[in-house]
């Protein structure tokens, strides 16, 4: 039982055609120069903001390293200038304020009186405990 022709079907590749491929590498060929001039354009920017930190870093260390050698040289003199110091003593002036002894103050005795447990305590007397 056999249906129909015994010959095998054409197989026919049918791709893009030569002006669509054409067309895809012009895009390809577009998008890699516009890469390459943007990637350039970063290059050139990031340069030039490197060059002005390391710049800006040279001037730093120089500012800090003179500072730092005015501090040392204000600590050497006054190193030098505490050995040299002299301490004399003078008579006070007329109206000096002066510190005398601290003195207790005198404090008032105690009046608080509790009636002891003998005594019937009534209201407003002794301690009132509730249970």
């Amino acid at each position: 039982m056999c249906f129909g022709s015994s010959q095998a079907p054409q197989i026919v590749y049918q791709g893009p055609s030569a002006e669509d491929l054409a067309a895809g590498q012009a895009s390809l060929d577009l998008y890699k120069q516009q890469m390459t001039d943007q990637q350039s354009t970063f290059k050139t920017q990031l340069q030039a903001q490197i060059d002005k930190a390391n710049k800006d870093t040279t001037e730093l260390q120089s500012k800090l390293s003179s500072e730092s050698a005015a501090a040392s040289a204000a600590s050497a003199a006054q190193q030098t200038g505490a050995y040299a110091a002299t301490a004399t003593q003078t008579d006070a002036p007329v109206n000096a304020a002066t510190t005398a002894a601290v003195m207790k103050k005198e404090k008032p005795k105690n009046n608080l009186k509790i009636a002891s447990a003998a005594t019937p305590a009534s209201a407003g007397t002794g301690l009132n405990i509730g249970v």
